[in-house]
């Protein structure tokens, strides 16, 4: 008899840890990040395949009463990039340098997130960068697979975090490459043209800046923008 108690109570587990799991996916789906860690003066979240580690530091507590513990102030947050360069395809890296700088960028990270009320904010601000910063880098994969024929790009790489593109037309006789420098301004990724060389045909860089000027900072900004570049200068 115990022993098919034992057996009853086992699969009663099972069937609980199936149904807890299904919204446990959903949630990994929604956010950014992955909690890792916890100790008593630290606690450990990570974001973009464990490649970007936050660690945050509370001041220890001399509250003895489970209340006291409800609200606790930062100390210290810090982040650590992991990425290994050589192995690394050029729209990762380019990805990763981007976070480098957002998260360099931001020295009053304990004033702006002072408390444990404030940990929510913190994760939410950050995996907005991060899921921006994600999907520009699938946008340059993207593009680097089907641009050539859907968008005459004869060559696009990154460098750093700028993205070269030369593109290339015989319907209109035009081969010009453009050089875009990639930034994060309030949690969005922004481009500007940072050089241009017109090789064959009438193209200006003032066409392009003007394309560039007129598409607001949102979701495929870069293909936006190299799809205007191609109906209005290719077609």
């Amino acid at each position: 008899m115990q022993k098919k108690q034992n057996s009853n109570k086992l699969n009663r587990l099972k069937a609980e840890t199936r149904n807890l799991e299904s919204p446990v996916n959903v949630l990994h789906m929604l956010n950014e990040w992955r909690f890792a860690e916890k100790t008593d003066d630290c606690t450990t979240y990570t974001f973009l395949h464990e490649t970007l580690q936050l660690e945050l530091l509370y001041e220890q507590s001399s509250g003895t009463d489970a209340g006291d513990q409800s609200e606790r102030k930062i100390s210290h947050v810090a982040f650590k990039l992991q990425l290994d360069d050589e192995k690394s395809q050029g729209h990762a890296c380019l990805v990763h340098k981007l976070l480098s700088e957002y998260v360099e960028g931001e020295r009053d990270w304990v004033e702006k997130y002072p408390t444990s009320r404030h940990v929510p904010k913190l994760l939410h601000d950050v995996g907005l960068v991060v899921s921006r910063c994600r999907l520009l880098g699938e946008e340059l994969r993207l593009l680097k697979m089907w641009g050539g024929l859907r968008l005459d790009i004869l060559h696009i790489s990154c460098v750093d975090t700028r993205v070269h593109i030369v593109f290339s037309c015989l319907k209109t006789v035009s081969k010009f490459e453009v050089m875009f420098s990639v930034g994060v301004i309030d949690h969005h990724c922004v481009l500007q043209v940072q050089s241009f060389r017109n090789m064959i045909g009438n193209t200006t860089i003032q066409q392009i800046e003007e394309i560039v000027a007129s598409i607001s900072p949102a979701k495929n900004l870069l293909t936006k923008i190299v799809k205007t570049i191609h109906d209005n200068l290719l077609c």
